[in-house]
């Protein structure tokens, strides 16, 4: 029954990456964190977006052993009824065209035999990660806002100039020399003395005083713009045809620029790309891209047997 297979693959979603429907493809949850947007001050809750792959159709076992354990039967068994129920699936959709699978999104098959997948505005798989939350708005508080106003035309009514440490110091300079070399006091000695007097020096001023400059202002720029200028990773919004090897996908470009740094010492010959999503806030770190699916899955085996850490990787058509 195609409804028992919906089922088994929301399950599946709820604990696990992504899940194999054998030959037919392979359906994948693409989490993002938590996080701010400081420009527009709201708080997002953790989000997530179904994808769904086509070329992914070697079976993971994990439908498989699902299948066994609620028939209570042996995996050969399982597999044989998983078979047939992926080919009652493929039998409507080339009747009708597409299949709606309740709670997931809906399959479309082309003329030219390609699977398109829509997901679900209100996927179970996806809505269980945002733990029922909305994103909030976060306003400036009015009392800040007028507190700050206030000190400011404040400011306004009085002149305020910007002097260095170091002229204070030749002014305070000038002044005990010119305090030192005047005469003090009007009566007049006949006899002859000899007279000392303190005059101190710029050096002696500066021991005084110090003679640390008082930095310049620099211009506050945003995180994000700061995420973008990081050395050596690349930015595009376009979307490019070929399949990415992404390694991390995060709504920030922060975020992104923290995994670009922490990765790049592992894979120092890989070539990082930042690709912005046209629709959503997604922004995805692909370490590679080619042309075929069969070469970005061949290096994908390679990357996460080379490298442990890596072995989230996953593989995304830009289209």
């Amino acid at each position: 029954m195609k409804s028992r297979l919906t089922e088994q693959i929301t399950y599946l979603l709820l604990r696990h990456d992504y899940v194999v429907v054998p030959q037919l493809g392979g359906f994948l949850c693409e989490v993002s964190p938590a996080g701010y947007d400081s420009q527009r001050r709201v708080a997002f809750p953790p989000q997530a977006e179904l994808h769904f792959s086509s070329e992914m159709t070697h079976s993971d076992g994990l439908l498989e052993e699902r299948y066994a354990l609620l028939l209570g039967t042996s995996l050969r068994r399982a597999r044989l009824v998983l078979e047939e129920e992926v080919r009652q699936l493929r039998s409507v959709l080339v009747q009708h065209r597409s299949y709606e699978l309740s709670g997931i999104g809906t399959l479309t098959l082309s003329e030219e035999g390609k699977l398109s997948f829509q997901p679900a505005k209100q996927a179970l798989a996806t809505e269980a990660y945002t733990y029922g939350h909305m994103p909030v708005a976060l306003p400036e508080l009015a009392s800040s806002s007028t507190q700050r106003a206030g000190i400011k035309a404040q400011d306004e009514r009085y002149l305020s100039f910007r002097i260095p440490k170091r002229t204070l110091g030749y002014a305070a300079s000038l002044v005990l020399l010119l305090l030192a070399l005047l005469p003090w006091g009007n009566q007049v000695k006949e006899s002859q003395g000899y007279q000392a007097g303190f005059t101190p020096t710029v050096e002696v001023a500066e021991q005084l005083f110090g003679t640390k400059v008082v930095s310049k202002d620099t211009e506050i720029t945003s995180s994000a713009d700061e995420a973008k200028q990081s050395t050596g990773l690349s930015w595009t919004e376009e979307a490019d045809g070929r399949y990415h090897i992404i390694l991390a996908t995060e709504r920030q470009p922060e975020r992104i620029t923290s995994h670009y740094e922490r990765l790049q010492t592992e894979l120092p010959d890989a070539t990082f790309i930042a690709l912005g999503a046209s629709k959503g806030r997604m922004i995805r770190l692909s370490v590679a891209s080619f042309a075929t699916s069969s070469e970005a899955y061949s290096y994908l085996n390679a990357l996460a047997k080379e490298h442990p850490a890596c072995r989230g990787a996953w593989v995304y058509a830009s289209k």
